[in-house]
């Protein structure tokens, strides 16, 4: 008997759930690659080169304005702030479980242990960037269009200039 009500709510469960996933399937292999091809050719359109705007994640498109970030519309001072927040909450998350686990024990003592890796992680996850930042500073610099010396500027067209050590 039980055996029975199993089956038949495993029955009434693929009614419900097949004929949506069917669809669904149908639906987004027949044009999945047009429309992706749509959304990407959109998105590249407004990537040209000198182009002041950009889309975002929602779909909305917003200007690109010198000095800040274009995804957040944070600027530095701003997103520099809001990271010192997030890692202040997380130390104080850390420390009131880490007395709750010393005062109770027991759930609070995971509950610890899992702000403290999260803080870990949040904390390593900063100093990463921390140092791609002096990384990409110390490898990216403006380029300098190069002149030609002045004696091969006074060497005539046509000819040849070799350089032999001495």
């Amino acid at each position: 008997m039980l055996s029975f009500v199993l089956l038949l709510l495993a029955v009434v469960w693929a009614a419900v759930l097949v004929p949506p996933f069917l669809q669904a399937r149908r639906e987004g292999r027949s044009g999945s690659s047009v429309l992706s091809f749509r959304a990407q050719l959109s998105t590249l359109e407004r990537a040209v080169p000198g182009s002041r705007f950009l889309e975002t994640h929602s779909g909305r498109v917003q200007a690109v304005v010198p000095g800040s970030y274009p995804i957040t519309g944070l600027t530095p001072a701003e997103a520099r702030r809001r990271r010192r927040d997030i890692l202040v909450g997380l130390l104080g998350a850390s420390i009131f479980t880490l007395l709750l686990a010393v005062a109770l024990g027991g759930v609070f003592l995971v509950l610890f242990l899992l702000t403290a890796a999260t803080t870990g992680g949040y904390v390593y996850a900063l100093r990463q960037r921390h140092l791609r930042r002096l990384e990409r500073s110390a490898k990216v610099r403006a380029l300098v269009p190069r002149t030609a010396p002045a004696s091969v500027a006074s060497v005539p067209q046509g000819f040849a200039l070799h350089r032999t050590a001495t």
